[in-house]
């Protein structure tokens, strides 16, 4: 059976379970293991700590992500729910938080 042409999660919300499991990913990593280009990537990163539900700490050259637990879902119908909880109900080990 071939694999269908979209996904239930948005390539933000994939992007921000890679980092809540493997923190320490180059976007490189990130881009290739989503299937992503770099650029795509970088382009959600800056999404994602626009909207304070990631941050960046440069590490000699590299940069670290960190999941803001705290923050909240920005969409009407399910912006109650709290990044921690819906990691957690998903099963998410937060392996890199803010």
């Amino acid at each position: 059976m071939p694999l269908p042409t979209w996904t239930l999660i948005s390539t933000h919300g994939l992007v921000l379970f890679h980092i809540a499991l493997i923190g320490d990913s180059t976007m490189r990593e990130i881009a290739e293991e989503l299937g992503l280009t770099e650029r795509r990537v970088a382009q959600i990163i800056r999404d994602l700590s626009d909207a304070e539900m990631l941050s960046t700490v440069r590490n000699g050259r590299r940069n670290t992500y960190a999941v803001n637990i705290d923050a909240h879902f920005m969409a009407p119908p399910v912006q109650s729910i709290r990044i921690a909880d819906f990691l957690n109900l998903v099963g998410t080990r937060r392996v890199s938080v803010a």
